[in-house]
C-alpha cells in the first residue's frame, strides 16, 4: 500500500471513528463508554484541527503537530498516521467544539490549559497568526472551560517560544 493510500484509509477510518465518538458522546454517560484509543483520538482531533484552520496546511505545522503527539502524548505509529491524516485534510472534522466540550471529563483544568498552549504552539510555529486560528483556539478553550485569561497567558508563552510578539 502506498503512502497516499495509507493516508486515504487513515482519513476514512479517522472520520468514521470520530463519528462513532460523537454518537457515543451524545448518549447519557457517553464519555464513560469511550475506549482509551477513542479518548486519544478525541485529543488528536482537537490538536489536529488547528493545522488546516487558516485554510492552508503548512509543512512546519504538520511537523510541529507530529512532534507534540510523539513527545507529549506518546502516540503510536497508527495513531500518528490517523492524526496526521486529519491535520492534512481541510475541513476533515468540523465538530471540534463538540469534542472539546468533553475535555473536562478527560483532562484536569491544568491539562486543558496546557492543551490550549499546544494549540497556540502549532498555530504560531509558522510565525503567522491567522484570525481563524485564534478564533478556533478560543472556541475550543470556551468549550473546554478554560478561562480567556489563561488562554491569553498560553498565547504569550507560545509566542515567546516561537519568537513572535504576542
Amino acid at each position: 500500500m502506498t503512502k497516499l493510500q495509507k493516508t486515504q484509509v487513515a482519513s476514512t477510518v479517522s472520520y468514521d471513528e470520530l463519528t462513532q465518538i460523537v454518537e457515543k458522546l451524545a448518549l447519557p454517560n457517553g464519555f464513560s463508554k469511550l475506549t482509551p484509543s477513542q479518548r486519544q483520538l478525541l485529543l488528536a482531533a482537537v490538536l489536529s484541527s488547528i493545522v488546516p484552520a487558516d485554510g492552508l496546511v503548512r509543512k512546519v505545522e504538520i511537523e510541529q503537530l507530529e512532534k507534540l503527539l510523539k513527545t507529549k502524548f506518546q502516540f503510536a505509529n497508527s495513531q500518528l498516521e490517523t492524526a496526521m491524516s486529519m491535520a492534512n485534510k481541510q475541513g476533515s472534522f468540523t465538530g471540534v467544539e463538540t469534542l472539546a466540550k468533553y475535555l473536562p471529563e478527560l483532562l484536569s483544568i491544568e491539562d486543558r490549559t496546557h492543551l490550549i498552549g499546544l494549540l497556540w504552539d502549532v498555530a504560531l510555529c509558522d510565525h503567522e497568526l491567522h484570525q481563524r486560528e485564534g478564533s478556533l483556539i478560543n472556541k475550543v478553550a470556551d468549550a473546554a472551560g478554560v478561562l480567556r485569561k489563561r488562554v491569553a497567558e498560553q498565547k504569550a508563552i507560545a509566542s515567546s517560544r516561537s519568537g513572535m510578539r504576542p
